[in-house]
């Protein structure tokens, strides 16, 4: 017989002395286990188990069903010789490491703080090793004798390695916990408060607990050893086909995807170590504030965090970040929630931007963390919004308005005369106050949408309600201001920035166009004014006007803009026809004709898109009642059934003059020319005179004449404030100017004043027609709608021109009804029916 065969019946007594020696070697760890030495071992174990297999089966038949092994001492009974060889190795296995435990156990006694760690981690790391080269060396009894004793319901056999982890968990962790989780604790609070600690002593306790916090009744949850390190001589690959290494080096098996739970970390140690930090942070918070600033305190709260942070990267489990940054946020953020509110206010007075932002990120992290910030920001805006415009409209007001407190706030006054603030200064203050904030929440805030909400909603408040708005009858002088502050950006002037520049501004209006509620009353005022800038060519920039029209169509769609665009038609329609009745009057003129004949241009312009109406009727002067006559022929031959009506107050025209001693050029209004022409006739006129040959209305007549004084065109002995209908106007024929051309085409204040209220009043007749329109829109679709859900849906649809008031919208209910488009549901008064 060979040696290996003599080797293979050996008894387990005598094979045990030999493996015994081994294992006492790889757990001592003084002499290095050479390959041959470990093969040699790996043999024992592979020979015992297998010994009985081959005896058994020359003397008895193999069962033929399976059957549940018993346990027992020996090596005989029936069918499963293999199963209780190789319980007996595991029960000795069992043994020797309850013995090398207990020795271990009883060197570490009357240690403490870090001995006990050192002691433990240095301990458990080389036992950890050695288990693995065991478990290494017990590979074959793994896979034949303890997996299939778990197949069998037998859960309290294990794998060598999960063994070891077990009985480690008995003897030393459960006797040492008490002594090593408060050194670890000890240790940690140590490096809190700065000083220089071993972190490996704590990974090493730690890794320890995350690793015996498997469930030994379920092998479902027990750890598969690793690598044995870097004892390559330990490792073997395959022996005798019996199991083979994944590219780790682990046992490749069914049980691979074992893997622990944290039950033991969580109970022995992440518990304790949370409420520890909760106390440690509850204690240092108090103090720091009571010696630091608020701003002082957040930087701390940052450090800290990042601190612990980097603490569960170092040596903490994984699954600790979240509830480690839960307890700190709760202790250093939460509860102090009140404190950063009161500090807010503060730092938004100061601008401290930086401070801001580092708030915003810590109270970011809890809940309901930044809903008072936005609250108390959205106050701060509006609080400094509507003090900017009311300092705004002081300083534009006359000195001695007088204004009446409002109850209740010592900040805001409202005037009883209404303050006629400057466009360009109203809006830039509006803008000013928009941009300051908008960049706070941009970098401060990072542009969360809570604070964006919140700096609209605080926008939307002072723009549409400030001192300037309150003192207007009609209430609708941000809208008014906005567009007349576009009429001054996109008027010529010398002032006139460069065009890529005006595109930026016309941008910036957009800003604060879009939080105006009373878009319609903007479309209005910006229509008018428009339209004047292409009737008097007094647009700065084609393009720029047509940028302006695209931006307010994107914001408010087609509709909102498509009478703006109608009218560049009819301009560039106009130049069209102008060209037309030139060459008309070329091919038409006699040599007589052509000597009384002007330079007459003439502007079409469609009825329905323009908003201007003729406030009166007067006979033209003969001097210019033939260009009007021949181009009414001419228009009347080119579009037959087409009527003219003509805006002599859009009107205006140039005089030379031949009775001073200077030739002058003076561009006049129709008026003005119609009474400037009467003194080619007579050099004096009573007021009464004029006003009975020209036929101009009378108060119109009176500031026509008032500016022609203040010319000093005419002169008078009167006060030219306080004309009557027998003052003396003299052509004033010695009248110089440094200028040889002058404009004297100043508009009436009574034709603005009535445009005003012409403009008011279509905007009020222009917002029923759409509440009308609206409520049949609703109601063609729902067909039966109860008040209370009707009224919503009408101020829904209408919001994002204007903002309907419900007692308007209840008379075009009842308006409708009468109608007959409406009516009340019999037996349900408060809901309406749509009548087809």
């Amino acid at each position: 017989m060979s040696s290996h065969n003599k080797k293979s019946h050996l008894s387990l007594d005598e094979m045990w002395k030999d493996l015994e020696k081994g294992i006492i070697q790889i757990y001592k760890r003084e002499n290095k286990i050479l390959k041959q030495q470990y093969i040699g071992l790996y043999t024992y174990v592979y020979n015992y188990c297998t010994s009985v297999n081959q005896t058994s089966s020359s003397s008895r038949p193999a069962p033929r069903q399976s059957q549940a092994y018993t346990s027992g001492s020996g090596g005989g009974g029936t069918g499963g010789g293999a199963q209780l060889v190789g319980f007996e190795l595991y029960k000795r296995l069992r043994s020797f490491l309850e013995d090398h435990l207990k020795q271990l156990l009883d060197r570490s006694k009357n240690l403490v703080k870090e001995d006990v760690l050192k002691f433990y981690t240095e301990e458990w790391e080389g036992y950890r090793f050695s288990s693995k080269v065991l478990n290494n060396v017990c590979r074959y009894l793994n896979l034949h004798w303890a997996k299939r004793e778990r197949d069998e319901g037998r859960k309290d056999i294990h794998e060598v390695y999960q063994l070891a982890l077990l009985t480690w968990k008995t003897f030393m962790f459960e006797k040492l916990n008490k002594q090593v989780s408060p050194a670890v604790l000890d240790l940690i609070e140590r490096e809190r408060n700065n000083d220089q600690i071993n972190s490996t002593l704590i990974s090493g306790v730690i890794s320890s607990y995350v690793e015996l916090g498997f469930d030994d009744e379920s092998n479902g949850n027990v750890p598969t050893p690793g690598s044995v390190g870097s004892g390559s001589d330990l490792r073997v690959g395959s022996v005798g086909g019996l199991g083979s290494n994944d590219s780790n080096g682990n046992l490749s098996s069914q049980n691979s995807k074992n893997i622990p739970n944290l039950s033991v970390y969580k109970q022995n140690f992440e518990n304790r170590f949370l409420a520890d930090t909760e106390n440690f942070y509850s204690r240092e918070s108090s103090e720091f504030l009571r010696q630091n600033s608020v701003s002082e305190y957040m930087k701390r709260v940052e450090q800290r965090l990042a601190e612990e942070n980097k603490r569960v990267q170092l040596y903490l489990h994984e699954s600790t970040k979240t509830p480690l940054a839960n307890c700190c946020e709760k202790v250093l953020i939460q509860k102090k929630l009140e404190l950063f509110q009161t500090e807010f206010n503060g730092l938004l007075k100061t601008d401290k931007n930086d401070d801001m932002a580092r708030m915003y990120s810590l109270c970011a992290r809890v809940v309901p963390g930044l809903e008072g910030l936005k609250t108390m920001l959205e106050e701060h805006i509006y609080q400094q919004g509507f003090d900017a415009i009311e300092k705004c409209g002081l300083q534009s007001a006359a000195a001695d308005t007088p204004t009446t407190p409002v109850a209740g706030s010592s900040s805001v006054t409202a005037p009883v005369a209404e303050i006629n603030c400057d466009p360009k200064a109203y809006v830039q203050t509006i803008l000013d106050v928009y941009r300051k904030y908008n960049k706070l929440v941009l970098t401060a805030f990072s542009n969360d949408k809570g604070f964006v909400a919140a700096l609209d909603k605080a926008c939307g408040k002072f723009i549409n309600n400030n001192s300037i708005t309150q003192s207007s009858k009609n209430g609708n002088k941000s809208p008014e201001l906005l567009a007349k502050y576009c009429d001054l950006l996109l008027k010529k002037s010398s002032k006139n920035p460069e065009e890529s520049e005006l595109e930026d501004t016309l941008k910036q209006v957009m800003d604060v166009f879009k939080y105006i509620e009373d878009k319609d009353v903007f479309q209005k005022f910006y229509s008018k004014m428009l339209a004047k800038r292409l009737v008097q060519h007094s647009s700065a920039s084609e393009d720029a006007e047509e940028f302006m029209i695209s931006e307010l169509k994107k914001a408010c769609g087609y509709e909102y803009t498509v009478k703006l665009q109608r009218m560049f038609q009819d301009i560039g329609l106009s130049r069209d026809l102008n060209e037309q009745f030139r060459s008309h009057l070329d091919q038409t003129r006699t040599s007589s004709s052509s000597k009384n004949e002007m330079d007459f241009t003439i502007q079409v312009l469609s009825s329905g898109s323009w908003p201007f109406t003729q406030t009166f009727n007067f006979p033209l002067p003969s001097e210019l009642e033939g260009s009007f006559h021949r181009f009414n022929n001419f228009y009347s031959g080119l579009h037959n059934g087409r009527k003219l009506n003509w805006l002599y107050s859009m009107s205006k025209g140039e005089i030379v003059s031949n009775c001073f001693k200077n030739r002058y050029s003076l561009q006049a209004s129709t008026y003005q020319m119609t009474v400037l022409l009467k003194y080619n006739e007579q050099l004096s006129y009573t007021v009464q005179q004029l006003l009975e040959q020209t036929k101009i209305k009378e108060d119109s007549l009176y500031q026509v004449l008032q500016i022609l004084l203040k010319a000093k065109l005419l002169i008078c002995k009167d006060d030219e404030n306080a004309l009557t209908s027998e003052s003396q106007l003299n052509l004033f024929t010695d009248y110089k100017n440094k200028k040889l051309r002058i404009n004297i085409n100043v508009p009436l204040k009574n034709e603005l004043k009535v445009e005003q209220e012409v403009t008011n009043r279509n905007i009020e007749e222009d917002r029923k027609h759409l509440i009308q329109a609206a409520i049949v829109r609703i109601m063609k679709m729902r067909r039966t709608l109860p008040h209370n859900l009707l009224i919503p849906e009408v101020i829904k649809q209408l919001s994002p021109r204007f903002k309907p008031k419900v007692n308007v919208i209840k008379k075009s209910i009842d308006l409708l009804i009468e109608k007959e488009y409406l009516e009340r549901k019999e037996g349900q008064k408060d809901h309406y029916n749509y009548l087809a």
